[in-house]
């Protein structure tokens, strides 16, 4: 298979030119009846799973990347550096890919793509806005969540809309099929959100074996909390069952840790759904058991995509074992970013394959968050 490039500007025109390919190839993986898709986990009946030693392996190959909403620049520069540290290197997408961002689908597909290259080493938890999306039978895409700027280009009527078509429903099918939470061996929960509040704990305590625990952790109920709910400093919040946004603190988070450790031993957690403004949270309220809050993207969300807006530095997480990842910082080749924003918003696909709809240019005005 093709090489990834180096530049980022070279890797997006490479991607633009792989995507009808790969949008066939993939489809046909999600159509075959024997689960053979470049994700770890996928389509499995529990979407809240326990790794195996085996998968894992040396828990310092693994990288964590937090929500991209759209940010190729920073998708090819955190693979990339990945890469440089360990050749051999595992990447566990946190969620959240599309809205944001001018560049979703060249976005999907080059985490697709790595992952086809680079078998058995990818996983993704799905996010919030990645599970958000449907279809409607006229055909026009609908979301769940506000702004959502991805079905701007996925409703977009004009030569290319069928081949939009395509890619949104593909990219609704597999992310349904996505994980919610996968909980290492050292006691690691990656998650989008969070886990199942305290409301819930009574339904997980009163279950008689694992098999009983997993099947409740995998309840609408609780795959809604592992996927929407959001992290805070404070001892406690009360679960919100009226919306999507609810909170929780650190005596949750401990809670959930005691609840039933043989059959679910959590002893820390990664997660995405949160934007700090350094680009992670290490929480230092959370003592007993550990949290950390990564963010992938470097644009700021309230100003045009321009180098000097953009962040000086990205930020990954490299596995420890035992404890949250290690934060790896990331310096942005503001070269490599010039390059990139001057990248052409036009189809490179070759002749013979299906055509790629026109991407909005690298450059392009980032919506701001409401």
């Amino acid at each position: 298979m093709t090489p990834a490039c180096e530049h980022a500007d070279q890797e997006l025109l490479r991607i633009r030119r792989a995507m009808p390919r790969l949008l066939e190839d993939l489809e046909q993986r999600l159509a075959s009846s024997q689960v053979d898709f470049p994700l770890l986990q996928f389509g499995q009946k529990h979407k809240v799973a326990r790794l195996s030693q085996d998968q894992v392996g040396d828990p310092r190959q693994w990288f964590f990347i937090g929500d991209l909403h759209g940010d190729f620049f920073a998708l090819h520069t955190l693979l990339q550096h990945a890469q440089t540290l360990r050749s051999d290197c595992s990447i566990l997408f946190l969620g959240d890919m599309v809205d944001r961002g001018p560049l979703p689908l060249e976005c999907i597909f080059l985490l697709l793509d790595w992952g086809l290259r680079h078998p058995g080493r990818l996983a993704w938890v799905a996010g919030n806005h990645d599970i958000a999306f449907s279809c409607n039978a006229q055909g026009m895409f609908t979301s769940i969540v506000s702004p959502a700027e991805f079905l701007t280009e996925l409703n977009t009527s004009d030569l290319f809309a069928g081949t939009r078509q395509r890619m949104g429903q593909f990219f609704i099918e597999m992310a349904s099929r996505l994980p919610r939470a996968l909980l290492f061996p050292d006691g690691l929960l990656a998650t989008h959100g969070g886990f199942p509040l305290v409301d819930l704990h009574p339904q997980g305590q009163a279950v008689a074996d694992e098999q009983a625990y997993l099947d409740w952790l995998n309840t609408d109920a609780c795959l809604k909390d592992f996927t929407w709910t959001r992290i805070h400093r404070a001892p406690r919040k009360i679960p919100d069952r009226y919306s999507s946004g609810s909170q929780y603190g650190y005596t949750d988070f401990d809670a959930f840790c005691r609840l039933q450790p043989p059959w679910f031993p959590v002893t820390h957690m990664v997660t995405g759904h949160e934007h700090p403004l350094e680009g992670f949270d290490l929480h230092p309220s959370y003592k007993t058991h550990r949290a950390l809050t990564l963010l992938g993207l470097g644009f700021d969300e309230y100003q045009p995509q321009s180098a000097d807006k953009y962040s000086k530095r990205l930020y990954l997480g490299q596995g420890l074992a035992g404890t949250v990842p290690e934060v790896i910082e990331v310096p942005v080749h503001q070269g490599d970013l010039a390059m990139f924003l001057g990248a052409p918003p036009v189809s490179t696909a070759p002749a013979e394959s299906p055509a790629v709809p026109p991407a909005a240019t690298a450059a392009s005005t980032f919506a701001p968050k409401e």
